[in-house]
């Protein structure tokens, strides 16, 4: 029993590694280099948001205004949660019996905060404070997506029982 826990892990580990790579990839993946006339501390002073749903609201009021283009709006505020939909998924997964929703979402924080100034600091893309939570909150889909495939999987999520007349 041991060996298939262990197993498993090993196979969760290599799934979350590739999962890693993929993430990183297409988070730096922009060919742009954006305003590279700027220097690095301009680039940083334009490309910055670190005001909490700024651009969440930005891109809300624009859907229901349609003041730009839907496609960026919509990408803008669902790619970061469906990307980080497995990060929570799989180190809920990995961390067993220690599992502690606070320090999984930490780590996604963390993950997502490395990929904002990896993005920023290679211009290709922007450091938003907003993508971090997005992406967080994405990570608790995931948990939840675990814990609720955890529990059909088992057997613990009972049919309720029918009324009796």
């Amino acid at each position: 029993m041991l060996n298939a826990v262990k197993k498993s892990n090993k196979y969760l580990l290599s799934v979350f590694f590739i999962y890693l790579i993929a993430l990183v990839f297409f988070s730096l993946r922009n060919e742009v280099l954006y305003w590279s006339d700027l220097t690095p501390l301009e680039f940083i002073a334009k490309s910055t948001n670190l005001i909490p749903f700024a651009t969440v609201i930005t891109y809300i009021q624009a859907f229901f205004t349609q003041s730009m283009n839907l496609d960026i709006a919509v990408r803008n505020l669902v790619l970061p949660i469906v990307a980080f939909l497995p990060c929570g998924f799989l180190l809920y997964a990995l961390s067993g019996a220690k599992r502690k929703l606070f320090h999984i979402l930490l780590g996604s924080a963390a993950l997502c905060l490395v990929l904002e100034v990896l993005q920023m600091l290679l211009r290709r893309g922007s450091f938003d404070v907003d993508d971090i939570i997005l992406s967080v909150f994405g990570a608790f889909l995931g948990v939840l997506v675990f814990r609720l495939v955890s529990n059909i999987t088992s057997g613990t999520l009972q049919k309720p029982e029918k009324a009796r007349p």
